[in-house]
């Protein structure tokens, strides 16, 4: 089985603070490294309890706040029934982290009222010291992000969708995962940090020792050595039956040869994303930039995912045939994945390497996803990845992002004579111009179309100025 190079991808945190090295090297770029692993039978099974604590930490103070918000929401609608002066007799529970923190490090302990009590008189966890207590420390971490965010969303202080009240993970509804933290400093050496490579086909773990690695470890193994990377975690994620490691952390600024601008396309390109092509793009000259290969990895595995769900269906559950059906199904899940996301890496590296500027459209995919006919096609397009890619490579590489208005005519205005038609059809590939009788492709046409977009402020819609101040990034 082929294994892909390893995946670098963007991290969400940003730090305040520039980070250095043992070697003196600034590292201001959060940078992600995912590997498969090859994890040996006591391996697995400490995996397996790893994630099912973490599931039952998060569980655990989840149960605490709801508790503690029903408890304070049945007083007040005493109160407004008696109509007496209203004073709570249940305190509010902190929602900070530290505080989960240190609730749980105390009742896994047997250090409060209501710890567990064993059949032999002992308090506290009895399997507590079998993992490593980082899992249930950063679980803590994770139920405090989740209702902060529930709050947030409460407060219309989140963008996007409303959040509700953070849902219980069950065993088989929720993905296999837990975290371990990388507790040292940037400035120790390699060899002396819990989480490490000990050669190139093994990453040790925190409390857990050697793992097998699968692929080529040889590039991460060298930054870290030359202190241009340092790992902050290592999330393990267990996905159709393979267990899969990221090694998330901070990197130094790429090489200025990767940087500089000399050696790109001057003129602006704008890139039209689209469901046949994965994208088009076109300069402001009207000269043709490349176009990339659609994303159809779903439309062509239809059969085989409706041969593997048929086939899960007329198993019996709780079998062993119904896990083999299951293992088989999120195998063709995963090779679509797999694949999708690889298309989408070398589009969005062959656009940042060789442009200046670019301009993209603003879409709203959320929407577009509602239309029933579409949505699939919409969906297996990976629009929304292929932005994400381009918006945080484009940050490494010093390249300029535009995002045009969404109520831009990119596809209905003449790149010839900028007439604008009316009405266009999506079944409509050519663009024919009233007005000029330009013929010219459709997505083309809107490639250009946005290659020539102008911001009306460039302050405000210029999304990435050229990176020459590093990317301060933590995890």
């Amino acid at each position: 089985m082929s294994h892909a190079r390893p995946k670098l991808e963007a991290v969400a945190s940003r730090p305040t603070t520039p980070t250095f090295s043992h070697t003196g090297q600034v590292l201001s770029r959060a940078v992600t490294f995912q590997f498969a692993l090859d994890p040996n039978v006591e391996q697995r099974i400490l995996f397996a309890k790893c994630a099912g604590a973490r599931r039952f930490t998060v569980n655990h103070h989840l149960a605490r706040v709801k508790s503690n918000l029903n408890a304070r929401f049945a007083e007040r609608e005493a109160h407004y029934e008696d109509g007496a002066l209203f004073e709570s007799s249940t305190s509010s529970l902190s929602w900070a982290a530290f505080s989960f923190i240190n609730e749980f490090n105390a009742w896994k302990n047997g250090e409060t009222e209501d710890s567990p009590v064993s059949e032999d008189g002992s308090r506290g966890l009895t399997w507590r010291h079998e993992l490593p207590n980082d899992v249930f420390e950063c679980a803590s971490v994770d139920a405090a992000r989740a209702l902060e965010n529930f709050s947030a969303s409460r407060r219309g202080e989140r963008g996007g969708a409303p959040v509700g009240f953070p849902r219980f993970q069950a065993k088989g509804n929720v993905t296999p995962s837990f975290r371990l933290r990388n507790r040292a400093t940037p400035g120790r050496a390699p060899s002396s940090q819990p989480i490490r490579f000990t050669d190139p086909s093994h990453l040790r773990l925190s409390k857990i020792g050697p793992v097998k690695v699968f692929g080529p470890t040889r590039k991460v193994r060298r930054m870290i050595d030359a202190g241009r990377f340092h790992i902050y975690s290592a999330t393990l994620t267990q996905r159709a039956g393979r267990w899969t490691v990221s090694l998330t952390g901070v990197a130094a600024e790429l090489h200025q040869a990767q940087r500089s601008r000399t050696n790109r396309h001057a003129v602006p390109v704008g890139v039209d994303r689209g469901i046949i092509s994965l994208c088009v793009a076109a300069d402001a000259n009207g000269v043709p930039f490349g176009s990339f290969e659609g994303v159809t990895t779903l439309k062509q595995a239809l059969y085989k995912l409706k041969a593997a769900n048929q086939a899960l269906v007329r198993t019996t559950p709780g079998s062993k045939g119904r896990q083999r059906a299951r293992a088989r199904l999120a195998k063709t899940h995963r090779k679509v994945a797999n694949t999708r996301r690889h298309l989408v890496h070398q589009a969005s590296n062959a656009l940042v390497d060789r442009c200046q500027v670019l301009v993209i459209e603003d879409l709203n995919l959320a929407g577009m996803v509602r239309n029933r006919h579409l949505a699939r096609s919409i969906s297996d397009a990976a629009m929304g990845e292929l932005s994400r890619q381009i918006l945080y490579k484009a940050r490494w590489h010093g390249v300029e992002v535009r995002v045009a208005d969404r109520f831009f005519p990119s596809s209905k205005t003449c790149s010839g004579c900028d007439e604008i038609k009316s009405a266009l059809d999506l079944s409509t590939r050519s663009y024919l111009c009233d007005a000029c009788g330009l013929v010219i492709d459709r997505d083309l046409n809107a490639a250009v179309n946005l290659a020539r977009w102008q911001p009306k402020e460039i302050s405000a819609e210029i999304l990435l100025a050229p990176a020459r101040v590093p990317l301060l990034s933590t995890a």
